[in-house]
């Protein structure tokens, strides 16, 4: 069978190339409402056994050849099918998933058995579970996975063997860290992520956390785990807390991933790498008028690509006027075959640019002054092959962007057209003399009105003799879609122009003096 390989400088691993008809089956978690004295609480009905159990067996079967799709949205996510028509793959739908333990079961070696009474323990056993060839089994299922047709033996039992989640962690990192690779580590709450990302870290035998920096002892534990990272290494999963983690990570040179819903990165991680990127519409003249980009945020996200964002791209109103769509340079490992997707059915106004602040999302500022100019570089080198000259830098949510690491983007990430900054109405800097960065006039709007406003906010005392710029960056999660922006647009008059990202920053570089074509040799030479 192949093998998952990883190249030395190569963001995330590549899986062997998924199989053209998947195993396709639904995986998602069913609760029941009960009464709890005078209150309602949530009474689960023993799914979360399976959601474990199913996301191990596609983890196990995946990294040899990723053969098991599964869909775990409701109905505000992109749809069951949707994926594997975009991919060109085709499907079959076993009646009942567990009859895929059987079609597998020389592929399966046994279970590992976590505790209940100590839920940390499913980290522990995703970590073990590729070496050992094992599924993540409840005693719940004990009995039937043991039982014919299955004939599954206990490999590994972990209950009863630990007093808490310290401790879970600790024994991790002191017996099992140093045999693990060091470019990788995994958040996931046991108690929410049963499924998703945990096949994933299943098939690479990652090892999975779930630590808090704001709990004493847990960030000191933390530490250790990234203090022992390779450079360049990545957080994938999500944190307890996004600015806290995200700020940990990046003190440390790691940047985070957001990925902790992402589904079947086994499955898009061993798609085509080939990616064919469109040029550059070209950009309209510049002129004394107030020029307005749109970007909708969080596209760093690989699960908001996967579900939320390939929602929005099939509203009708998408491409109708323009708008920057953030996406994460990692896809290049991670999803290729989605990206190529993306890029092969953008419009003329989809403009696809780098979601914060790089490769991963990190809050550059805080990162480490020697390993900076190597954070830039290979995001440059992301960016370049993935076709995004644009990048939305984050230092918190509104964090200006420091002279040193502009100064470090324009030395070494020569194809961008510009950044863009969370501190908003912070106006233009020209780092170096080289790269634009501007600061968002509006940096996470929620809804149409919101937009408006930050536009004329922006447009105020504009007298008509010079061009103004102003970026409008909006989140998808609080109602917004292809539509708003098409609303805003509709609202705007005759001294408005709308452009693309990479358009405005041409025009950006154009009303200073600088080349807009930024990386590209002179004509000649």
């Amino acid at each position: 069978m192949a093998q998952i390989t990883w190249p030395s400088g190569q963001l995330l691993p590549s899986f062997p190339k998924s199989a053209q008809t998947q195993d396709f089956i639904i995986l998602r978690e069913t609760r029941a409402k009960r009464k709890v004295g005078d209150s309602v609480g949530i009474q689960q009905n023993g799914s979360s056994a399976e959601m474990y159990l199913f996301a191990s067996l596609k983890g196990i079967v995946n990294r040899t050849q990723p053969r098991i799709f599964s869909y775990e949205g409701n109905a505000d996510a992109e749809g069951p099918y949707t994926w594997l028509q975009s991919l060109g793959l085709r499907w079959t739908e076993p009646a009942d998933k567990w009859t895929l333990i059987t079609k597998y079961r020389s592929e399966l070696a046994g279970l590992i058995v976590y505790d209940p009474s100590q839920i940390h323990t499913v980290n522990l056993a995703t970590v073990l579970a590729k070496d050992r060839r094992a599924l993540i089994a409840s005693p719940s299922l004990i009995s039937r996975l043991t039982a014919a047709p299955y004939n599954l033996p206990i490999l590994l039992d972990l209950r009863g063997k630990f007093t808490g989640k310290l401790h879970v962690y600790q024994t991790l990192f002191d017996t099992y860290w140093s045999g693990l690779d060091h470019r990788l580590l995994i958040g996931l709450n046991p108690e929410v992520h049963k499924a998703s990302l945990r096949e994933y870290a299943t098939a690479l035998g990652a090892a999975v956390i779930w630590l808090d920096p704001k709990v004493a002892d847990e960030s000191t534990l933390l530490n250790s785990f990234l203090s022992s990272m390779a450079p360049g290494a990545c957080f994938m999963g999500w944190w307890p807390e996004e600015e806290p983690g995200v700020t940990r990570a990046s003190t440390y040179g790691i940047a985070t991933v957001a990925s902790d819903f992402a589904t079947n990165l086994t499955v898009h991680s061993g798609m085509p790498r080939t990616v064919n990127i469109k040029p550059i519409p070209a950009k309209p003249a510049l002129q004394n008028k107030l020029y307005v980009a749109f970007i909708l945020s969080d596209g760093d996200n690989l699960q908001y690509v996967e579900h939320h964002m390939r929602k929005l791209w099939s509203s009708p109103d998408r491409g109708t006027v323009p708008i920057g769509w953030t996406l994460s340079p990692a896809m290049l490992d991670a999803m290729p075959g989605a990206l190529n997707y993306y890029w092969q059915s953008a419009t003329a106004n989809d403009n696809l640019i780098s979601g914060p602040s790089g490769y991963g999302y990190a809050y550059p500022n805080n990162w480490p002054a020697h390993s900076l100019d190597q954070f830039v570089a290979k995001s440059e080198d992301y960016n370049r092959r993935a076709g995004l000259r644009v990048t939305t830098i984050w230092n918190t949510i509104k964090g200006p962007i420091n002279q040193n690491v502009g100064e470090s983007f324009a030395r070494h990430a020569p194809t961008l057209l510009g950044l863009t900054g969370q501190n908003t109405g912070g106006g233009l800097t020209v780092y170096n003399q080289s790269l634009p960065g501007m600061a968002l006039s509006c940096n996470y709007c929620t809804n149409e009105q919101a937009m408006k406003d930050h536009i004329a906010s922006a447009s105020s005392g504009w007298n008509g003799t010079s061009p103004r710029f102003i970026i409008i960056q909006a989140q998808p999660w609080q109602g917004v879609t292809p539509t708003s922006f098409k609303n805003v647009a509709s609202s705007l008059g005759a001294d408005y122009v709308l452009v693309r990202p990479d358009q405005i920053f041409q025009l950006i570089r154009e009303a200073n003096g600088l080349s807009i074509t930024p990386g590209t040799k002179p004509s000649g030479k």
